[in-house]
């Protein structure tokens, strides 16, 4: 009798007379060997005996792999002509250079016509150095008599609402600078440039306004009115009554105080 490997006997009772191998030989041994199983195992039912297994064959050895035959490598390219495939590749990138910047001169926020500082007449130099300038100061105040307020006889009604001001404001030293729109003798058009060349050198983020007269000399819109707001060469412009009125008038003077430290809270935090 003709035995069968044990792992194809639940196959053949199952039915199946098929198997997918890649030994054409190995497809008709399982034929023939199926064959004769199936008839000597109905011969020994016959007989009343039971079929025995064969002994299980040995494991079938793979069939060697063939080595894989890599590709071949061409000769390697030398670095350089390596960089100079990938320089030609590359786009051709120009180089942004970054304009010098003058101390001072703020290119985002300069006001249009700004004058750099050796361009100030005499008079304007010597206001700037005529004592040390905050190096970062948050805000700018301007008003009429100013000029006179810095270099010449001060009026002291300005002089006393100011200082109330600042001393009630309690903003950390160097927050505040004075820079006036303009200078007694100079040429109101000519100032009102000289005033954006100072503002463009100071650098605040805000400037206050004091009076309708300040307005109207640097040109800004008739609706400025006291307690508005206005984005101007990229600073905040904060039109307020003229230090005269505050002065006179108790009420308006709180109400300008509790404006300013409401809107400039942020000079608290420097």
């Amino acid at each position: 009798m003709k035995g069968y490997a044990p792992i194809v006997r639940p196959w053949l009772k199952a039915g199946l007379n098929a198997l997918l191998l890649e030994d054409e030989a190995r497809v008709l041994e399982l034929r023939a060997v199926s064959h004769d199983a199936q008839c000597d195992s109905t011969e020994e039912l016959k007989a009343g005996r039971t079929p025995q297994l064969s002994p299980r064959p040995a494991k079938m050895q793979a069939a060697p792999k063939a080595p894989c035959s890599l590709p071949q490598r061409t000769a390697d390219t030398p670095p350089d002509a390596k960089r100079e495939r990938r320089k030609e590749a590359a786009p051709e990138v120009q180089a942004v250079r970054t304009p010098a910047r003058n101390k001072g001169m703020h290119s985002l926020l300069a006001a249009p016509g700004a004058l750099p500082v050796d361009s100030w007449p005499a008079s304007w130099r010597a206001l700037k150095d005529r004592r040390p300038l905050p190096s970062r100061p948050l805000v700018l105040w301007t008003y009429g008599g100013l000029g006179e307020d810095l270099i010449g006889v001060p009026d002291e009604a300005r002089r006393r609402v100011i200082v109330r001001m600042l001393t009630e404001l309690r903003h950390p030293a160097g927050t505040h600078v004075f820079w006036p729109f303009s200078l007694k003798g100079e040429g109101l058009a000519e100032d009102a440039s000289l005033f954006w060349s100072g503002v463009s050198f100071l650098d605040p983020r805000v400037v206050l306004l004091f009076g309708s007269d300040t307005r109207d000399a640097l040109n800004m819109p008739k609706s400025l009115l006291p307690f508005c707001q206005d984005r101007v060469h990229g600073r905040l412009i904060i039109q307020l009554p003229r230090p005269q009125a505050l002065a006179a008038d108790e009420s308006a003077f709180r109400q300008t105080q509790a404006f300013l430290a409401r809107i400039l809270s942020f000079c608290t935090r420097r």
